[in-house]
């Protein structure tokens, strides 16, 4: 199996490539990476200089050129969705490749290197089927993983667009339409619920952070924690 690449879809900036990495062997190689960790999977956000191994998802004969583009690498279970023989949508489940997991397992492990706090990562990657790797222990996996992955720590040329996380960590609908909370989708929420709760027609989701939070704590008449239960259980929904 191949995996294929997906061209930017709306407002995003970045392609995405599909595809059960069990059977693929494929190389990219990137100038400047930024990893996003989630719930299942890193992603790696990146302007790709070179692909081997990939193709075109649409219009498969055209060259693949340098461009951004969004890898995931999976530690779970995860689905992606598509269409069926009958142009239905459905989900299909997937676990990832063994090299994907261990892979999954190395970036975990050296977090504090593949996503410095500030800068990022250049360097290749390469994927290694199941074929290859299925029978091997663990410290000859992990000495797999360490000869298939030569990255360096960047400082950012600030020409990197940022990455939207999907909810779930990984693709819907193979990439395509995921949706995302940004931040101002979280403050937005935030306000809103704040100038419900307050009760004061006075203050609406329009009013500054800054004088819902105020009149929140001017609520807390009897001492006992409310304002801080009611932050801890606020921000708990929108993390």
């Amino acid at each position: 199996m191949t995996v294929k690449y997906l061209d930017p879809y709306k407002d995003d900036p970045y392609g995405k490539l599909r595809g059960d990495k069990a059977e693929a062997y494929f190389k990219i190689s990137f100038d400047e990476a930024k990893v996003y960790s989630t719930d299942d999977a890193y992603i790696v956000a990146a302007f790709i200089t070179n692909y081997s191994g990939v193709v075109r998802s649409f219009k498969a004969s055209d060259a693949l050129l340098p461009g951004l583009c969004a890898i995931p690498i999976y530690g779970r279970e995860y689905e992606i969705r598509g269409k069926d023989a009958n142009g239905n949508w459905q989900g299909v489940k997937h676990q990832p490749s063994v090299f994907e997991k261990a892979l999954y397992d190395h970036i975990k492990v050296h977090e504090a290197f593949f996503i410095p706090p500030s800068g990022g990562i250049k360097g290749e990657l390469t994927f290694v089927p199941n074929g290859i790797c299925a029978s091997m222990d663990e410290a000859a996996l992990n000495a797999l993983v360490a000869t298939n992955v030569s990255t360096q720590v960047i400082d950012l040329s600030g020409k990197l667009p940022e990455y939207s996380v999907p909810f779930s960590g990984g693709f819907k609908k193979g990439g395509s339409d995921s949706k995302v909370i940004s931040i101002e989708d979280k403050l937005a929420f935030l306000k809103k619920q704040m100038a419900v709760d307050i009760n004061d027609t006075s203050f609406t989701e329009e009013s500054s952070l800054f004088s819902l939070t105020r009149q929140i704590h001017c609520k807390d008449e009897e001492g006992d924690g409310f304002a801080e239960i009611y932050f801890e259980m606020l921000m708990a929904i929108i993390r």
